[in-house]
C-alpha cells in the first residue's frame, strides 16, 4: 500500500471504530444506477463488518444486475423502494461509497440523510468534502480499492481475518469494473497489487471479467446489435452518439443494461473523442459520457446536473421535461463549445 493510502486508510480505520461508540448497527448507502463498484465496495465493506460482529446491510431501491449475480450478496441488501422513513430506525450509522451525496442515491437517499453523521469513502473527482469521517480520492482506481485499504487497516488494529472470500470477491469486482479489467489509464501499480492480494483471498478475476464484460443473454444481445446501427457522428468525427429508445429494448425483450458495455465501445474507435450513450429508462433519460484524451466528461455532465470522472460521468435529466431528442441535442451543442 502506497504511504499516502495508508495514513488515510488508518485514520478511517479510526472513524469507523469510533462510530461503534454511535451504534453497531451500519446501513450503508450507494449510487442510483448500481454498478460494479458501488455495489462491489458497499457490500465488501459490509462484509467486513460483519466480520467483525456488527450489523451491516446495503440499502437498494433497484434490481441487481444479473450480471452480479455471481458475487453472492443478496443477504446483505435491503430493498427500501416500499419503505416508509418512520418504519426504519435511524439508530444506525449511515456509510457511503461510491457517492456522497444523498441527491446520487435516488430512493435511498431519504433514508441517508435520516440516519447520523455518515462515513464516507468515494473516489469521484465532483465531490470536494472534507472532515474525519470522509475519504474521497479521485486519483484512486476504485472505491473498492479505496475500501480494501481500509479493511486493512481494520485488520491490523483489530489484529483479526476480516477479508474472507466473499469480501474479496465484492473488492476485486470494483476494481476490475472502473479500471475496465485493468486497461484504464487509472490502473496504477498499487491498483494490480492490490487485485492480487484479493486473488490470494479467494477472488477469482476470471470469473468476475467473464461476468461483468463477456456474458450476455440473447435478448440483450440483439437489442445490442439493432443499436449499433443507429449510432450518429458529430464534430467531424469527434463525437459519437447513440439514442436508445425503450422500444429498442422491448422489441427484443431486453433490458436497458444491454447497453452498459457502449459507452466504452464507442469511445474506442478512432478520431472519436467523446462518446454519448443516451437511453430512455423509467421517469428519466440516462446519459453516459466516456472520452479519451483530454476531453473533461466531468465538466459536461455538471452543466446537467451531473458528474463522475474526468474521463467516465454521466446525469440523468426527467423525461417529463425532455425527450431523448432534445437531451441529444444539448449534448452535441454543449460538448461542440467544449473541443
Amino acid at each position: 500500500m502506497k504511504s499516502n493510502y495508508a495514513v488515510h486508510a488508518e485514520r478511517m480505520a479510526g472513524a469507523i471504530l469510533k462510530a461503534l461508540e454511535r451504534s453497531t448497527d451500519f446501513l450503508l448507502f450507494v449510487h442510483k444506477n448500481m454498478d460494479g463498484d458501488c455495489i462491489g465496495s458497499a457490500c465488501g465493506m459490509a462484509q467486513v463488518l460483519r466480520n467483525m460482529g456488527f450489523t451491516a446491510h446495503v440499502a437498494v431501491s433497484e434490481d441487481l444486475l444479473y450480471t452480479m449475480a455471481f458475487m453472492g450478496v443478496e443477504d446483505l441488501l435491503i430493498d427500501v423502494r416500499e419503505a416508509d422513513v418512520s418504519e426504519i430506525s435511524s439508530d444506525y450509522v449511515p456509510f457511503a461509497t461510491d457517492c456522497s451525496e444523498a441527491r446520487r442515491m435516488g430512493d435511498c437517499g431519504r433514508f441517508f440523510d435520516c440516519g447520523r453523521e455518515a462515513l464516507i469513502i468515494d473516489h469521484h473527482v465532483s465531490v470536494s468534502l472534507e472532515g474525519g469521517n470522509y475519504w474521497i480520492n479521485g486519483d484512486a482506481s476504485s472505491a473498492c480499492e479505496l475500501c480494501y485499504y481500509v479493511s486493512l487497516a481494520l485488520e491490523e488494529k483489530t489484529g483479526r481475518t476480516l477479508i474472507d472470500k466473499r469480501a474479496a470477491v465484492c473488492f476485486l469486482t470494483g476494481i476490475v469494473t472502473d479500471t475496465g479489467k485493468f486497461a484504464y489509464k487509472n490502473t496504477k501499480p498499487e491498483t494490480l497489487t492490490s487485485a492480487g492480494e484479493l486473488m490470494e483471498r479467494g477472488a477469482n478475476c476470471t470469473d468476475i471479467c467473464y461476468n461483468l464484460f463477456d456474458r450476455k443473454t440473447r435478448n440483450n444481445y440483439e437489442a445490442v446489435t439493432h443499436l449499433r446501427e443507429k449510432i450518429e457522428f458529430f464534430c467531424d468525427g469527434k463525437l459519437v452518439l447513440l439514442r436508445a429508445h425503450r422500444e429498442d429494448f422491448t422489441l427484443y425483450g431486453a433490458d436497458d443494461s444491454a447497453i452498459d458495455e457502449m459507452p466504452s465501445t464507442l469511445r474506442d474507435i478512432d478520431g472519436v473523442e467523446l462518446s454519448v450513450v443516451l437511453r430512455e429508462v423509467e421517469g428519466r433519460i440516462r446519459c453516459n459520457l466516456r472520452s479519451k484524451n483530454d476531453f473533461n466528461c466531468s465538466e459536461l455532465a455538471a452543466s446537467f446536473g451531473g458528474g463522475g470522472h474526468l474521463r467516465a460521468s454521466g446525469f440523468n435529466l426527467p423525461s417529463e421535461e425532455y425527450t431523448i431528442e432534445e437531451v441529444a441535442e444539448l449534448v452535441v451543442n454543449k460538448a461542440s463549445e467544449m473541443f
